[in-house]
């Protein structure tokens, strides 16, 4: 895996440090109300995709932010407090399609630029491509859109809605970084069962 998508992944797997989600429908319904929420459910990740990660935390992240914050790590306690959802759709592309998958990242980049999202990073390299795009209300920054597509490889799309920073946002991602998948996992079944 290279450095970007390391990072990517990085940023994606802090944010998936939420461990214990409080669902409600009302919840997920003035979610999709929210400036920076962006609607990925139409995405239909194959059947026959070899690699797949379908994340759902269209509802409060809650009980993860005050347990770092009792633990002593107010940066994680800052930056959980931060998101109100992340959705994750993405998956490994040998099977499919390119023109499927340059179809499912137009039809993103058309609603981005439909809801006046702003374009912060677009890296290509070859033939691997990574986007970052942001949308401000008020001055502040209210969805955080990331897209990193490696032809013949993997495609990503992440979602992240709340009142964000982006520095720390950031900071917690290259921190996680070195994490191990199997430790996460562990973390949050460990915490799932409290």
């Amino acid at each position: 895996m290279n450095r970007t998508h390391r990072t990517s992944l990085g940023l994606l797997l802090g944010l998936l440090l939420a461990g214990v989600i409080v669902s409600a429908p009302a919840l997920a319904e003035n979610l999709k109300k929210m400036p920076g929420y962006i609607d990925l459910s139409w995405i239909e990740i194959p059947d026959d995709a070899e690699v797949i990660q379908d994340i759902d935390l269209s509802t409060v992240l809650i009980g993860v932010a005050a347990d770092a914050e009792e633990a002593g790590d107010k940066e994680l306690a800052t930056a959980l407090s931060m998101i109100k959802s992340i959705r994750v759709k993405a998956f490994s592309t040998e099977h499919s399609s390119e023109g499927e998958i340059d179809s499912m990242i137009q039809e993103v980049r058309a609603q981005l630029k439909k809801n006046d999202w702003e374009r912060l990073v677009y890296v290509k390299d070859d033939q691997e491509t990574l986007t970052v795009n942001t949308k401000y209300r008020d001055g502040n920054m209210v969805g955080l859109m990331v897209v990193t597509h490696e032809a013949g490889e993997e495609v990503a799309f992440v979602n992240v809605v709340g009142d964000l920073d982006l520095a720390t946002l950031m900071k917690l991602g290259l921190s996680m970084d070195e994490l191990d998948l199997d430790e996460l996992m562990d973390s949050l079944d460990q915490h799932e069962s409290h």
